[in-house]
């Protein structure tokens, strides 16, 4: 990398061919950060989409679930429907037997009656009279039985009535919850196809993120060829043509928070500037950043210069170190 004065290296930021340089670097890093952003922003959605799918699947499998149960509850009342018509049928053939046996009672207590209603013969008149109070008791006992029976029958019907209702109702119901599993089962296969389709749409971001890559790399390369500097990913660097300890930064971005945080700007933690000339040293390079003022002194570690002016110092043929002294003292940035 070349080796500049603070006042040629601000003369080359203002350059055209570095502004121009800088204005297409610039448009590459917003379009690989939009490409990042959307890439993310799809990879979120395609996370929750899955999730959502998920849900609705278990949904669908528990709207399944309680649509086989009413259809098992829909069997087994139209199961028991179907014994109590049974029953009630019966129940039918036992009145009517019984209903003729009352009848017959009828007709003999009516005979009884009427033979001792019109007839003289004093005989016939006594058995009717002996007859009657027995076929009353007898036709009473046997009409209640089929009262009794034709109650039965009625309440079987009515049993089978209500559950043949209920079984109709869980029917219909286990046909609403299968068209709704139905239905979630649908959403579910929608929603995983779109998530799908949104990882695809994010792996086309990811390739235009690493195209993205590319170009600024290229313009990284471009910016060492045409401008001698040594490029880095947040940096571009130049050597202190007065100070072979240090070298100048000029940060790609701004970074409110400094280039470390607080270990940025000599600790202060202050704000990095994007095409603002920095200081730094090797031993700590962009983590303690010093702005390079016109004529202000390097603040460079002490502990640092002691021990290269140590190393340095007897060295013959190193400007600025012979003795331990000379230019080496002055580390002003004219």
């Amino acid at each position: 990398m070349k080796a500049l004065r603070l006042s040629e290296l601000r003369a080359l930021l203002q350059e055209g061919g570095f502004t121009a340089w800088w204005a297409d670097y610039g448009r590459a890093l917003a379009e690989q950060h939009e490409v990042q952003e959307r890439r993310r922003d799809l990879l979120a959605q395609a996370e929750l989409m899955e999730l959502r799918s998920e849900l609705v699947q278990r949904a669908a499998m528990d709207a399944f679930s309680d649509g086989g149960t009413a259809d098992e509850a829909a069997a087994k009342l139209g199961v028991e429907a179907q014994e109590q018509e049974n029953r009630a049928l019966e129940l039918v053939a036992l009145f009517e037997e019984q209903r003729f046996r009352a009848r017959d009672l009828w007709y003999r207590l009516g005979g009884a009656e009427r033979s001792l209603e019109e007839s003289a013969d004093t005989g016939v008149r006594g058995k009717a009279e002996r007859q009657l109070p027995l076929l009353q008791k007898e036709y009473a006992v046997e009409d209640g039985k089929r009262t009794r029976l034709w109650t039965q029958v009625e309440e079987t019907w009515s049993r089978s009535f209500e559950r043949s209702l209920l079984s109709h109702e869980h029917g219909e119901r286990a046909r609403h919850i299968r068209r709704d599993a139905e239905r979630l089962f649908k959403e579910a296969e929608e929603r995983r196809q779109r998530a799908r389709q949104l990882k695809g749409e994010a792996e086309a971001a990811a390739r235009e993120a690493a195209a993205a890559g590319q170009r600024l790399g290229q313009l990284l390369e471009r910016a060492a060829r045409e401008f001698g500097c040594l490029p880095g990913e947040r940096f571009l660097y130049w050597h202190h043509r007065d100070d072979q300890r240090l070298a100048f930064a000029v940060p790609l971005q701004d970074d409110a928070d400094g280039a470390t945080g607080p270990g940025g700007l000599g600790g202060t933690g202050g704000e990095v500037k994007a095409l603002t000339p920095y200081l730094v040293g090797p031993q700590r390079g962009v983590a303690r950043l010093e702005p390079a003022l016109q004529g202000a002194p390097a603040r460079a570690d002490e502990k640092d210069r002691r021990f290269e002016e140590y190393l340095l110092g007897s060295r013959p043929g190193i400007p600025g170190h012979q003795g331990g002294s000379g230019s080496g003292d002055d580390h002003s940035t004219p």
